[in-house]
């Protein structure tokens, strides 16, 4: 098979179409600032830095997509929230919007063209996608539905709220599900690609399958069918197994992306054969071991993925640790290089 771009090579496997290899992904938003020394409250709060950051991701390594601003503690400030900023990660919340759920209806929706950094998130995904049009996808990461009003209430009140409060869990439901569908619409307007969701409330660390079966999924249903782009699905940390074979038939899914503790052959078979399959090298692991140890996970991860077609080499969390080094990413392309060659016979 002729080269091809990773646009194509990306969409190719989404849409279960012959790419050259399996494509590979790694989340470098911060590491694109360590890359252009760049400070991460500048990174994270300047659109032409944060842009100027994946450039040089894309130049030096050349994963096969690019990941427009991943910072939620922007959402939890537009809502209201303070943000704790931090040298050697992203952005996180420190203070919710809300202390009670009965404060969220009170809350303004943010806009997402006029509210705090929310703007600047949509800036760079507009200039990500207009430099790399037709030629790289541009994904941008959302909260799920179902997890969002974590980032207006705090998780632990709002799982509290979930459990013994049904009426007024409803309602912020409701609320946050309007700026949801504004959020993803205007992420879309700006060009993004598609849209990775991460839904933490799917993880069996934070939710049993009937609380996500019963409570979460119908609410999915019903927004991601108004969403019209790919969406992947993402467990947002911990195991995502026990509710795989829900998955299936969510509006406009196209992929899921599985914790590091997932078994791939397992998640395969709960996903059946239309969804692509992404992940599941330990996020955590990544500067702690040797390119070489990264390389054979990778081989690993491809030899019991891959030959079902549909499947992107990744990561399963959040953002590569800083301290990563970059032979350790590249080792991710150098096996999927390796494996496409075997399995073509080329030399």
């Amino acid at each position: 098979m002729r080269t091809i771009n990773s646009y194509e090579r990306v969409m190719n496997t989404l849409q279960g179409l012959p790419t050259d290899r399996v494509p590979v992904f790694a989340v470098l938003g911060a590491y694109g600032g360590k890359l252009t020394q760049t400070d991460l409250k500048t990174l994270y709060s300047d659109a032409e830095a944060y842009v100027s950051g994946q450039q040089a991701v894309r130049d030096l390594l050349g994963f096969d997509m690019i990941l427009a601003t991943f910072d939620y503690s922007a959402i939890a400030e537009a809502f209201g929230g303070e943000v704790a900023w931090f040298d050697n990660q992203a952005p996180n919340m420190k203070r919710p919007a809300a202390s009670e759920p009965a404060a969220v209806a009170a809350l303004k929706l943010p806009d997402p063209r006029r509210t705090a950094r929310l703007p600047v998130i949509l800036a760079a995904t507009r200039q990500l996608a207009s430099m790399y049009r037709g030629s790289v996808p541009v994904f941008a990461a959302v909260p799920g539905p179902g997890a969002l009003p974590a980032l207006v209430l705090g998780l632990e009140t709002w799982m509290e709220t979930v459990l013994f409060d049904e009426d007024n869990a409803r309602r912020i439901l409701e609320r946050t599900g309007r700026f949801f569908l504004d959020w993803t619409n205007a992420l879309c307007d700006a060009g993004a690609t598609g849209l990775v969701v991460t839904e933490s409330v799917a993880s069996v660390e934070i939710s049993t399958r009937d609380l996500f079966e019963k409570v979460f999924l119908p609410h999915l249903y019903g927004l991601f069918g108004q969403i019209n782009a790919p969406l992947v699905f993402h467990h947002g940390g911990g195991r995502i197994r026990h509710v795989l074979d829900l998955l299936p038939g969510l509006p406009g899914l196209a992929g899921v992306v599985v914790g590091s503790r997932d078994d791939l052959g397992a998640a395969r078979s709960a996903l059946g054969d239309e969804l692509t399959l992404i992940g599941n090298l330990d996020n955590l692991s990544l500067p702690a071991v040797s390119a070489a140890e990264i390389r054979g996970r990778s081989l690993a991860c491809l030899k019991r993925a891959a030959p079902a077609g549909r499947y992107i080499l990744s990561h399963s969390a959040a953002d590569v640790p800083l301290g990563t080094p970059l032979e350790n990413m590249q080792a991710m392309l150098r096996a999927a290089g390796e494996y496409a060659a075997k399995e073509t016979g080329a030399s």
